[in-house]
């Protein structure tokens, strides 16, 4: 049986409640590996040409046959592992921010415990992505997935509390 929701002291009893603040703190602990760890790798930057080909520019700026005219990157993986970092990071902060909303305005329950669970495992496999590869359109993919997400469990504390 749930508890009675007239105080966010009685509000916070409720199992589903705890329950996506467990996710939120689950999410936490992935950051802060992620942080020790990042703390573990070396801080040589590589220098990278702006181009592979950059001595066959022409004088006009135009590049020969068989060249893209692109930016040539190339992510190391102490960079890959940086941005899993910048991901955790990030997303444990939008969690943070919505359940603070959801809890403070006594909103969403078990609702907002399943979503809040959906949003550590897509940021959970998100980072290990980000550590894998780096690809835009997974970044751009992801960040809309869990934003929607955020968005939703904000929409359910204005729902159900507010």
């Amino acid at each position: 049986m749930d508890a009675p929701r007239d105080t966010i002291a009685n509000f916070t009893r409720d199992r589903h409640v705890r329950s996506s603040w467990i996710a939120f703190f689950t999410l936490f602990i992935l950051w802060g590996l992620s942080y020790i760890i990042r703390h573990v790798l070396p801080e040589k930057r590589r220098a990278v040409p702006a181009h592979p080909n950059t001595a066959n520019v022409d004088l006009d700026g135009t590049h020969p046959a068989g060249t893209t005219g692109k930016p040539y990157t190339k992510y190391s993986v102490t960079d890959r592992l940086r941005h899993a970092h910048d991901v955790l990071k990030e997303n444990t902060l939008m969690l943070l921010s919505v359940l603070a909303l959801n809890t403070f305005g006594m909103g969403g329950t078990r609702s907002v415990s399943i979503l809040a669970w959906i949003f550590f495992a897509v940021t959970a496999v998100y980072a290990l992505v980000a550590a894998a590869f780096h690809h835009n359109l997974i970044r751009m993919v992801m960040n809309l997935i869990l934003f929607g997400v955020a968005i939703a469990i904000g929409a359910l504390a204005f729902k159900h509390g507010w």
